[in-house]
């Protein structure tokens, strides 16, 4: 329990990322020597007091409820510790157990975070590592393996590997450059603006929009601003087009789609210019036991007069598909309309806001994230935040971006990664939970 406690502490509000190495030691070395019933157990204790100290937010959103969602995910951790204790009493040392045990804890992070149905894909942990030179290459899953790879080599003394990885962490952090901000003259940038607001009506959105500075070319409106088919009010439509043509704007908005008009609804980011309606994204990940809409199945950018731009929708950063296959079609850059309630408080903004600075590492693209109540902010492609605007804070947000089209590995073939640690580790948990064959000597 106080490994766990140690390990939510990677996370933010405090963010100690490098408590992530130690918060897996201690799991490590109180597993060793011990089996069945006592492990799982043992792995059940860790994963719930780390989720349920750095998640205590869910207790505003889903209240006593938010016990069961602990306990789903400390079950993981168990089957961990499960797969651990079989690999020990098969005898498994040396560097097979050092790479098993990577294997082993990526494998159940992957299953968590990205296939299972309740799937999270908070508090991995390469994503306590934070934006680093790894991520373009082998994603936060393939950092997670190297980072489990340091805690084992560390448990089972093999300093000198040890030393090796951590050195090789520590100079994927801090030798990763930031990028300059981006220069009004160069044709590749956009002056890009949001409105942070909660709750209000679409009129403060549009006051909002016209007080902005003349150069502002791109504006961006949190998820849900117009909790309706906008398209089916005439005159709230009407003045949303009137705004583009005056300010001679491209705008992008959390809004719905209601074909016919019926119950069945899209939550989407709407993306107009004085033109008219250049395209729309329907969010791919609703919002688990939230009723958030039919899910969309394409994940493709926008063509706008600035380049092609992915407009995926708050949940969809969490999971690493929905920007990758947009950045594989053509994105050049993102605008990303989130919705973070201030009843879910600060931490939970704190602890989101991390995964969009994670997507934009792992493909190498500026992105701009507007949320109803933070956090807001401007984020190069390495991953670093050069403009904030902070939790449950109102007002507006700008900065320049700029359009790239390198395609970093991880978008080409890295985003396999997870899939092959999965698949090898598979293969080992087979071997494993298969009876052994037993000798029988005359």
């Amino acid at each position: 329990m106080l490994s766990g406690l140690v390990y939510a502490m990677a996370y933010p509000p405090l963010g100690w990322g490098g408590l992530v190495v130690p918060g897996l030691i201690g799991l490590l070395l109180v597993l060793r020597g011990q089996h069945g019933t006592k492990a799982r157990t043992l792995g059940f204790l860790h994963g719930m007091t780390a989720y349920g100290a750095s998640l205590s937010w869910l207790l505003n959103i889903f209240g006593g409820m938010a016990v069961m969602l602990w306990c789903v995910l400390a079950v993981f951790t168990a089957l961990f510790a499960e797969m651990q204790s079989r690999a020990s009493q098969r005898g498994v040392v040396g560097w097979h157990f050092v790479a098993f045990t990577a294997l082993n804890w990526s494998a159940w992070e992957f299953i968590r975070a990205e296939l299972f149905s309740l799937k999270m894909p908070w508090m991995t942990a390469g994503l306590a590592i934070g934006p680093n030179a790894l991520l373009p290459w082998i994603g936060v899953y393939g950092v997670s393996f190297f980072v489990v790879s340091c805690t084992v080599l560390i448990t089972s003394r093999m300093w000198r590997s040890a030393g090796v990885v951590i050195i090789g962490l520590v100079a994927a952090v801090f030798g990763s450059p930031r990028h300059s901000t981006p220069q009004a003259n160069d044709p590749r940038t956009v002056n890009v603006a949001g409105i942070q607001l909660e709750g209000v009506s679409l009129n403060e959105y549009l006051a909002g929009s016209q007080k902005m500075p003349a150069e502002i070319q791109y504006v961006v409106w949190p998820e849900y601003a117009v909790p309706y088919d906008i398209r089916e009010n005439k005159r709230d439509w009407k003045l949303v087009q009137e705004l583009c043509r005056e300010r001679d704007i491209t705008l992008t908005f959390g809004t719905q789609s209601r074909p016919g008009g019926g119950d069945a609804w899209r939550n989407i980011a709407l993306t107009l210019d004085p033109s008219g309606i250049l395209g729309e994204h329907t969010k791919v990940h609703p919002v688990h036991l939230f009723d958030d809409g039919t899910p969309g199945k394409l994940a493709l950018p926008v063509d706008t007069t600035h380049g092609k731009v992915g407009t995926p929708i708050c949940f969809d950063c969490d999971y690493e598909g929905v920007v990758r296959k947009m950045t594989a079609a053509g994105a050049e850059w993102f605008v990303v309309p989130t919705m973070d309630a201030e009843s879910w408080s600060a931490r939970q903004h704190d602890q989101h806001a991390e995964l969009a600075r994670i997507r934009a590492c792992e493909n190498a693209r500026w992105m701009f994230v507007c949320a109803t109540s933070g956090i807001s902010q401007v984020i190069d492609p390495n991953g670093q935040v050069h403009t904030r605007l902070g939790a449950l804070k109102q007002g507006t947000i700008s900065g320049w971006i700029r359009r790239e089209t390198r395609l970093t590995f991880y978008t080409r073939f890295g985003w396999l990664v997870p899939w092959a640690v999965l698949g090898v580790a598979f293969g080992c948990w087979i071997l494993l939970i298969i009876p052994k064959k037993r000798v029988i000597r005359n």
